[in-house]
């Protein structure tokens, strides 16, 4: 199990939020810097029986250590199992390691995603999706299918998460207090 540091991360987002009263900062009305509820190991472990998946360790450890959800790049985090993955099979592998974008005549989006979850709205139909199984397992890539773009990895959660907290804490003059954020 990895640790997360919740009290650092809970602490910069409140000093963000002092500095941020307007929501100012792109899609920080949705989540207002707060962070879900932890999740019990039990709830955890249900979903991952349900879809025949373990999830990535740096998620499920920010599940049961940070939020289910909340504060996080624009509009925030999704709780565990409430976005619309396209009708996904998480247990279908994932097999892109690289940007990918499907031939101009394959429709069956369904497959698209297999392997993947929504974490994250970018907005105007972009998404931050979360490989949990396959060979990129644990990383995170935005889906830019909406302009053409594929699908593109970003880092692993945890690497996704924190440099996300850091940027955000250096824009609004946040100095980061306990252990380091940044990955």
């Amino acid at each position: 199990m990895s640790d997360w540091n919740a009290e650092a991360i809970r602490a910069t987002l409140a000093a963000v939020a002092a500095r941020d009263r307007k929501f100012a900062e792109f899609g920080s009305r949705a989540h207002r810097y707060r962070l879900n509820r932890v999740l019990s190991v039990a709830k955890v472990t249900a979903f991952e029986r349900r879809h025949g998946i373990a999830l990535p360790a740096d998620y499920r450890d920010f599940l049961l250590q940070v939020g289910n959800g909340g504060a996080g790049p624009h509009y925030g985090l999704y709780r565990l199992g409430t976005a619309d993955s396209h009708d996904a099979d998480l247990a279908t592998p994932f097999p892109h390691t690289s940007q990918w974008r499907p031939a101009p005549d394959d429709e069956d989006v369904d497959r698209w995603y297999d392997g993947t979850m929504e974490i994250a709205e970018c907005g105007c139909a972009y998404y931050h999706r979360l490989v949990v199984t396959g060979p990129a397992s644990g990383q995170v890539w935005q889906d830019l299918l909406p302009c053409d773009q594929g699908i593109v990895p970003e880092a692993g959660f945890r690497d996704w998460y924190l440099t996300w907290l850091a940027e955000l804490a250096a824009r609004h003059g946040v100095t980061q207090t306990g252990r380091p954020l940044s990955p």
